[in-house]
């Protein structure tokens, strides 16, 4: 017989030891299915369960958009903080007026990127960070901050405090697993 301590032990260390491409794709689709949770709770005027639901996934949402790394994913990274921040408010005024369509929006924006990711090749994201880190990728827009240290700024860290902050940080942000297993595991 299986222990809930058991069964939680095994789930993070699936959760842990998966790929970034996974990773991003379950939590996409815990935001379908928290968003799908909420229109049947509004329709049942479950208020309590539409404000947890939401909440859930807005707090998936806020997690993706902080993982973003602006300097690797250029404009696509851009794009996707806007689609974020789309979604992000859709959720707050959801909370304000219990509007399905609000969820509906989501689900919209989120399926095309879902299925985007689920055509991604296993490994890419860990691929391409360790290029990155490697100065074999150039960031879009100039040149690879790996490469030359400074992002093709001049000056010193002193004198430009995104050059130290560059210094400080050799690895490209890969802190989409944060709360990973708390994000993807919560239930209603």
């Amino acid at each position: 017989m299986y222990t809930n301590s058991g069964v939680q032990a095994y789930r993070e260390t699936d959760i842990n030891s998966m790929t970034r491409e996974k990773m991003i794709v379950l939590l996409y689709e815990k935001i379908v299915s928290d968003l799908n949770e909420v229109q049947a709770a509004i329709e049942r005027d479950d208020r309590i369960t539409m404000t947890m639901r939401t909440n859930h996934s807005q707090r998936i949402i806020s997690e993706l958009r902080n993982a973003l790394d602006h300097a690797i994913g250029g404009d696509i990274s851009r794009n996707l903080e806007a689609l974020y921040d789309y979604m992000f408010h859709q959720h707050l005024e959801m909370l304000v007026d219990q509007d399905p369509l609000h969820a509906k929006n989501c689900i919209r924006v989120i399926t095309p990127l879902l299925d985007a990711w689920r055509k991604v090749p296993v490994g890419t994201g860990e691929q391409a960070a360790r290029d990155h880190a490697r100065g074999l990728l150039q960031a879009p827009g100039g040149p690879n901050p790996a490469s030359d240290g400074h992002g093709g700024r001049t000056g010193s860290p002193q004198q430009d405090p995104a050059i130290a902050r560059d210094a400080s940080s050799e690895a490209p942000n890969t802190d989409i697993g944060t709360k990973q297993s708390e994000l993807v595991s919560v239930s209603a």
